[in-house]
């Protein structure tokens, strides 16, 4: 199947940094999907993504997380093993989602940027959303529209300029940002259509984790084409930080045996 990627001569920058000089990290690259470090920062980050044409049919996350978990069943190796052995632990402090999206933002409008279906917030919650897969899209707009809200059909760094400032008192980015190839800038579009009092929610894989450490190329975390940014704490704080948004990590005291960083961004003073 032919896909849009970028071409192996003209790589990625770093999402960071800005940077254009990497070291590959062949135990982590997948065929010819290169993960690599940059130099300048250390952030790790596929150099090569599929363009956002592909991530719309090919790379469709309805697609690639079927694949994705089939591959990962048809593991019997020994680290296979115990991973599966111990997901148990990330049903510690786990709450469920919707009353924690209500607690963080209120019954008032909210950005569910990737989407999905959706089906993800709260009954008390006018629901908006982005989301790049056609077939997703129309599915949540219907829900959506429902509820007094609407879904957009297009990349997050566009879709979300269909808003006004301050529009939103929530924006969810919950297993988004390590998808996005333009997340400072997408963090930058947040930043104007959140309300002054508004807070932003995001779930990353936590590239920092013993677990990755642990299980190398086999971690929970590595998806490849569609996951193009490996975050750790101080790359997300730094990224964050430098657009003007405080950032408070909720699993804090589990972190370093966490799959995932979950922290709230509000505008700082």
């Amino acid at each position: 199947m032919e896909t849009d990627t970028k071409a192996d001569d003209a790589p990625r920058s770093c999402p960071l940094c800005g940077g254009n000089d990497s070291a590959d990290l062949p135990d982590y690259s997948r065929e010819h999907w290169r993960v690599v470090e940059c130099s300048g920062c250390g952030f790790t980050y596929l150099s090569n993504p599929p363009g956002y044409e592909a991530l719309e049919t090919d790379f469709a996350w309805e697609k690639t997380f079927v694949e994705e978990r089939a591959a990962r069943e048809a593991r019997t190796d020994a680290s296979a093993r115990i991973d599966g052995l111990t997901r148990w632990r990330l049903k510690l402090f786990r709450r469920n989602e919707q009353d924690l999206y209500l607690s963080l933002f209120g019954p008032g409008r909210v950005l569910d940027v990737g989407c999905g279906g959706g089906d993800r917030l709260a009954a008390e919650q006018t629901p908006y959303g982005i989301e790049i897969s056609k077939a997703l899209f129309e599915a949540a707009d219907e829900v959506m529209r429902a509820r007094g809200g609407r879904a957009v059909h297009a990349p997050a760094v566009e879709g979300i300029d269909a808003f006004p400032d301050g529009f939103f008192d929530g924006i969810l980015l919950r297993s988004f940002l390590e998808h996005e190839t333009q997340p400072e800038l997408l963090l930058e579009r947040a930043h104007r259509v959140l309300a002054e009092d508004g807070k932003l929610y995001i779930r990353v894989p936590n590239f920092g984790s013993v677990n990755r450490r642990v299980m190398g190329r086999k971690w929970c975390g590595f998806r490849y084409p569609d996951h193009v940014n490996y975050f750790t704490l101080s790359g997300l704080k730094k990224m964050a930080r430098g657009i003007g948004f405080k950032v408070k990590v909720l699993n804090r005291l589990t972190l370093p045996f966490d799959d995932n960083i979950k922290a709230v961004l509000t505008r700082a003073a």
